[in-house]
């Protein structure tokens, strides 16, 4: 199904959106960091918070992180409806596909009409700018 009528978001206010989420998972993890000690797999514990967050807000009534929600972002599917927890999943750890081709899944958002990422191809998943 087409999306009619909806304004998709485009590299710069999805890559502020991100960056504005990198605050509260990197302070997430400190204040955990504090507990649990230091240890081989911090990079496991990072991706876990990194995603578990990702994923619960985008699955939220919000339709997005709270980055994305202050850009004005919201992510939906193809139809412009809710996501389902696959599509959530899938779309978040697609992005690692996204980073590991040299940020060429991102870079693909300025090549295509809908401004879709590679991780959004992946999930069938569209960022929109939200009109509420």
């Amino acid at each position: 199904m087409e999306v009619i009528n909806h304004k998709y978001a485009g590299f710069w206010s999805r890559l502020l959106a991100h960056n504005i989420d990198l605050l509260p998972i990197l302070l997430l993890y400190y204040l955990v960091s504090l507990i649990i000690p230091k240890s081989d797999y911090d990079y496991l514990f990072i991706a876990g918070i990194y995603f578990t967050y990702h994923i619960v807000f985008e699955l939220s009534p919000m339709q997005a992180t709270p980055g994305k929600k202050w850009a004005k972002l919201k992510v939906t599917n193809n139809s412009a409806q809710q996501l389902n927890i696959l599509q959530a999943v899938v779309r978040n750890f697609c992005k690692i596909f996204s980073l590991l081709l040299f940020f060429s899944g991102f870079v693909a958002i300025l090549f295509n009409s809908k401004r879709k990422a590679l991780h959004d191809y992946m999930g069938g998943t569209l960022v929109l700018f939200d009109e509420d």
